[in-house]
C-alpha cells in the first residue's frame, strides 16, 4: 500500500514472504557459537602471545641480529656527533687534498710500470718507482692535514684530547667524498 507515494507497489514487494521474516528473525538473534569460550587462563596465554611471541630459533637469531645492527648504528652515531669527530669531519671535507685520489693513483700507477714490462725494461724499472712516489704524496699530504688539524683543534676544543682522531682523520681523508660516512656538510675550499 502507497499511503505516501505516487505509486502504487506490486504485490509482490507489497508482501513480506515467509523466508524474508524467518531471515529477519535470523538475524535478530545472536549467532550460535563454533567453539565453547576460552578460560581465562588460554585468554591471558594467547594475550601474552599476541605480545610477545614465541619465536623459532631461527627467527629468535635473526631478531638478535637486527637488534645488535640497531644497537652498533646508535653507537656509532654517537661516538660520530662527538665535538672533535665533527670539527675533523668538517676539517677534512673543507680541503682539497691529495689523499682522496689516493687509491686510483696507486692503480694507474701500478698498471702503467706493469705496461711497461712488456714495452721497454728499462722504462719499466723507472717507472717501478712510480708506486712508491704516489705513496710519499699521499704521506705528506697526511702529514700537512693532521698539522692543520692539530692547529684548529688546539683553537677550537683546547680542552678536549686528540686520541683517536688521527686514525679517523686518515680513514676519512683517503675516502671519494661521496663515499664518506656521514656524508660531508660542507663544499671543498669553505671556511670552517
Amino acid at each position: 500500500m502507497g499511503l505516501f507515494r505516487p505509486y502504487e507497489r506490486s504485490e509482490e514487494t507489497a508482501e513480506p514472504t515467509s523466508t524474508d521474516a524467518g531471515g529477519n528473525q535470523q538475524s535478530a538473534q545472536p549467532a550460535k557459537k563454533d567453539a565453547p569460550t576460552p578460560s581465562r587462563k588460554e585468554a591471558e596465554a594467547a594475550r601474552r602471545e599476541r605480545l610477545h611471541p614465541s619465536l623459532t630459533p631461527a627467527q629468535q637469531r635473526k631478531a638478535d641480529r637486527q637488534a645488535q645492527a640497531a644497537a652498533r648504528q646508535r653507537s656509532f652515531a654517537e661516538a660520530d656527533n662527538t665535538p672533535e669527530r665533527v670539527l675533523m669531519r668538517d676539517y677534512i671535507d673543507s680541503r682539497k687534498g691529495f689523499s682522496q685520489w689516493s687509491m686510483p693513483a696507486l692503480m694507474i700507477s701500478l698498471a702503467i710500470s706493469l705496461a711497461l714490462v712488456y714495452v721497454n725494461t728499462a722504462l719499466a724499472t723507472i717507472s717501478a718507482f712510480l708506486p712508491y712516489i704516489v705513496i710519499f704524496a699521499i704521506i705528506g699530504d697526511l702529514f700537512v692535514m693532521w698539522a692543520g688539524y692539530k692547529k684548529l683543534h688546539r683553537e677550537r676544543l683546547p680542552r678536549v684530547p686528540l686520541k683517536g682522531q688521527l686514525a679517523y682523520g686518515i680513514n676519512r681523508s683517503i675516502n671519494f667524498r661521496r663515499f664518506r660516512m656521514p656524508a660531508a656538510r660542507v663544499k671543498p675550499g669553505d671556511k670552517i
